[in-house]
């Protein structure tokens, strides 16, 4: 991670942000204002659904206590809506966008029909969603719950059986295909199922291996998981501390993360290319799995009157529990440090690109192009 340390421009930072935390309340008025809050998919989805556990809140915390509208505006997994807002959201603090992984993924693999850059957009808050690797223990031969972690690899990558399915290899499961490879383990994969399709396959045991959000594992599977034959997580995605480490996830603290996996098994820590572009896709699918932005060139004094509004906003005790049972309980990041989470998950070296490219002609004669 980049760390900004030169003793003066910290001096200028504390400066600008002292004056900027004191401007808000009284500078930046949205009386009588409308905001349009744009979510880039339908209603009802888990991007729908925290925009819409946030909206009310928001509104009372904004100076002004303007009204807040969710508009919901689908299409191509949210390039449609990405488009238009990088291209014509006013920077008046009157419209603000929900971005999730599938709105981050097109930037990171440079898609063609991608016609903006949320790394020019004004990140204020990110909500984090942990990510898990399961499969039927019955059938993978991996179900130790991280107590044995050399047996479990053993047995996936001995296990000539295993299916996952996916829509494409171009997708946020990118991350998960790279990830068996990475550890020597080859699945048969089945493209062209949507995840529910997928999701619904494997409840099915169509498919005996898949990935989900932790919410969705600890609702699905978690009561279950010890039974005979069940479904057993296998990894986590964990998350980035503030130290750039990889910890836990700690709605399922008991089992291990990729990073750990992979070191105890093979005896040393991940890395090259292959690792850096894991690491890519995991800050898309784990720390910007939802993100709220600003409009590029939003003024300090509205952006800080944001973030202001935001920070309270989590710490009331109503939202704080609704957040536990959407998104989990990974750690909640604003303002700079949303914004390196951001760069983190869609800034792809050259190296890793080239890389990618060349494993996606080789393992499934797909392009990035």
């Amino acid at each position: 991670m980049t760390h900004w340390t030169k003793s003066l421009a910290l001096g200028a930072l504390a400066a600008v942000s002292t004056v900027a935390l004191t401007l808000p309340a009284q500078a930046v008025d949205f009386s009588g204002k409308t905001i349009e809050w744009i979510v880039p998919f339908r209603e009802g989805g888990g991007t729908d659904r925290l925009t819409r556990i946030l909206q009310p809140k928001l509104a009372e915390l904004l100076p002004g206590n303007p009204t807040v509208l969710v508009l919901n505006q689908p299409g191509g997994g949210s390039i449609k809506a990405s488009n238009k807002f990088h291209r014509s959201a006013p920077a008046d603090g009157t419209m603000l966008f929900t971005a999730s992984t599938s709105t981050f993924i097109p930037i990171t693999l440079q898609s063609k029909l991608a016609k903006y850059d949320p790394n020019e957009w004004r990140a204020l808050v990110n909500f984090p969603r942990g990510a898990t690797f399961f499969g039927w223990s019955g059938q993978t031969g991996a179900g130790s719950l991280g107590t044995d972690m050399k047996s479990d690899w053993e047995a996936l990558k001995g296990n000539g059986k295993l299916r996952f399915g996916l829509e494409t290899p171009i997708s946020a499961e990118l991350l998960d295909l790279v990830a068996l490879d990475l550890l020597g383990i080859e699945p048969q994969v089945l493209f062209g199922l949507s995840s529910k399709k997928a999701e619904a396959a494997f409840v099915r045991g169509e498919m005996n291996i898949n990935t989900d959000n932790t919410r969705g594992y600890r609702k699905d599977f978690q009561k279950d998981e010890k039974s005979d034959g069940a479904v057993r997580a296998i990894w986590s995605w964990g998350f980035v501390d503030n130290d750039g480490k990889i910890q836990r996830d700690p709605d399922l603290d008991y089992i291990p993360t990729y990073e750990e996996f992979y070191t105890k098994v093979k005896g040393e820590a991940p890395s090259g290319p292959g690792y850096d572009l894991v690491l890519n896709l995991m800050n898309n699918k784990v720390a910007i799995s939802k993100a709220v932005m600003l409009p590029k060139g939003t003024p300090d004094d509205i952006y800080e009157a944001y973030l202001e509004a935001f920070r309270k906003l989590v710490e009331d005790p109503a939202i704080k529990e609704a957040l536990k049972k959407e998104v989990g309980s990974l750690p909640i990041y604003f303002g700079e440090t949303a914004t390196r989470n951001v760069a983190a998950g869609t800034q792809m070296k050259p190296e890793t690109r080239d890389w990618a490219k060349g494993w996606l002609k080789e393992h499934h004669n797909a392009s990035l192009d």
